[in-house]
């Protein structure tokens, strides 16, 4: 049964207490701490959304599992249309809150586990797949909030993990049990972590035989003993405390964003049915590649939504000065709106591209998506710098709500700060400029395009691993007589049909379904 806002909120206060810190002291309720309030109204409005009439069947899906309608989120891909339909709503939901929907690595953590459980199974007997098949169907009926942790801190990036000084610089079993296992260890830059009802554990590098007792991937309530979180800065994180009375929150800039933090697993204990792998080391890059290829493949979606956002917000303040018909202004807005639909399309051409596993998982082209996920590193740069050209450099250094609401030296601000065009005040000119700022350098949004779901070398190693190199030459040497076997040529030219188009060489993942 999908959550309503308020029964997701009643979640989340009905959680056991947790050891979470910021600036040195402990947070006594997440819920209602300053810094932490965007946070809370985004993942908020998130549920609140499923719940109207013209969002569903965009962030809600009949469950295969269960027949009846869930989250996107806790609905595996089985189809090109699955993996469009995660693209859309990424992009929709980005439109509207600006940020993470704290959701999407929880469902991308699905979508590896499952067909690599699936392949363990096959290969070596193991029962990970009904395990987790369970816990799916758990979170589906619960309609929880998963998250996923992947980003270990690493420590000395030139050793392996069993090779660390501290081993708890990647999470690590600790003890087999019978009944489970205990592990340890740090994961940092955990988005949306402090509002998750489950926690996913998954390795965060392929690993050799050595690292076995770092190959582990599990399932814990964000409740359980054991944790500690420290939540990270942002640039405006104080400026939460200044809100109320008279003031608004406009140096916000919105009142939707993200967090992220620290977590540190001190000998937490987990049931078997909620171990997914534990040792076999030979499948954490399957995982990884599951998981990857639809995780990088939501970065267009989610980042094409921010773009979107951001260009309106350069347009409404060229409007609001009189700029608009400028050529270099309307030159820069175009690119901008171009950028976002270059990674939109990507995304979706991802999901359309893709294959179906064994399982019954759909998992997108993966030389696609990290080729999308690689433009996301880069192309929103270029529209953070157009809107920072647009807003100019007293928008970029606009006085404070403070200041334009003061006895003393408001009638000065807001008469300075007045944008000339009658529709608009100069409230208005700065809650338009306050958007952009907590877009670009305020809040996580650019942290995100850059490094979310991978950096610019974890997305270029691969897609250099997807990229069919033999093909590539193949083509060049057909064209240009260097094969010289008449029957080779005709074989290669026939294999070209056959293929699509496609450049794509699925490597150990299962062939492409013809």
């Amino acid at each position: 049964m999908l959550m309503t806002k308020q029964q997701f909120q009643d979640s989340i206060r009905a959680r056991k207490p947790m050891n979470v810190y910021f600036l040195g002291k402990k947070i006594d309720d997440l819920t209602t701490f300053p810094p932490l309030a965007a946070s809370f109204n985004a993942i908020s409005m998130v549920y609140d959304l499923a719940q109207k009439p013209d969002w569903k069947g965009l962030i809600t899906v009949k469950s295969h599992i269960t027949g009846e309608e869930v989250s996107v989120y806790n609905a595996p891909l089985r189809s090109a249309e699955d993996a469009n339909r995660k693209t859309r709503a990424a992009r929709a939901l980005a439109e509207v809150i600006g940020c993470c929907t704290h959701r999407c690595t929880g469902s991308e953590a699905f979508a590896g586990l499952g067909p690599a459980c699936y392949d363990m199974d096959h290969d070596l007997g193991t029962h990970y797949f009904d395990r987790f098949m369970k816990f799916l169907e758990y979170v589906q009926k619960k309609d929880l909030t998963c998250t996923v942790t992947v980003t270990d801190t690493k420590g000395l990036r030139t050793l392996p993990p069993h090779a660390q000084p501290d081993k708890d610089t990647y999470v690590h079993v600790d003890e087999v049990r019978k009944d489970g296992i205990v592990i340890s260890g740090f994961k940092c830059n955990q988005t949306g972590i402090l509002f998750a009802h489950e926690i996913v554990i998954v390795p965060t590098t392929n690993m050799k035989p050595e690292d076995k007792d770092f190959a582990v991937a599990c399932a814990i309530p964000a409740d359980s003993p054991g944790l500690t979180f420290v939540l990270g800065r942002t640039p405006q994180d104080k400026r939460f405390f200044e809100v109320g009375g008279d003031i608004e929150g406009i140096d916000l800039g919105k009142k939707y964003a993200d967090h992220q933090a620290l977590v540190y697993f001190d000998h937490v204990f987990v049931p078997n049915e909620r171990v997914f792998l534990c040792g076999e080391v030979q499948y954490v890059g399957r995982l990884l590649a599951y998981f990857t290829a639809v995780h990088r493949l939501t970065a267009g979606g989610c980042k094409a939504g921010g773009c979107s956002a951001l260009c309106g917000a350069a347009s409404l303040l060229a409007d609001m000065i009189g700029v608009q018909k400028a050529g270099h202004i309307r030159t820069k807005l175009t690119e901008m709106a171009m950028t976002a639909e270059t990674v939109y399309g990507l995304s979706l051409a991802s999901g359309v591209e893709g294959f179906k596993h064994p399982s019954g998982f759909w998992i997108p082209n993966p030389l696609m998506s990290h080729t999308c996920k690689y433009t996301c590193t880069k192309a929103p740069f270029e529209a953070v710098r157009y809107a920072r050209d647009i807003l100019a450099g007293f928008g970029e250094t606009a006085p404070s709500e403070m200041d334009m609401r003061s006895k003393d030296v408001g009638t000065i601000c807001q008469r300075a700060y007045n944008p000339g065009n009658p529709a608009y005040d100069s409230f208005d000119r700065l809650r338009a400029s306050r958007f952009i700022e907590h877009m670009v350098r305020g809040s996580n949004w650019t942290a995100m395009a850059l490094h979310g779901g991978g950096n610019q070398e974890a997305s270029t190693v691969m897609a250099r691993m997807f990229t069919d190199w033999d093909y590539v030459k193949g083509l060049v040497k057909v064209a240009t007589g260097i094969e010289k076997d008449e029957k080779a040529k005709d074989t290669f030219i026939n294999s070209i049909g056959k293929r699509k188009g496609r450049i794509c060489n699925y490597g150990d993942l299962p062939k492409v379904d013809e």
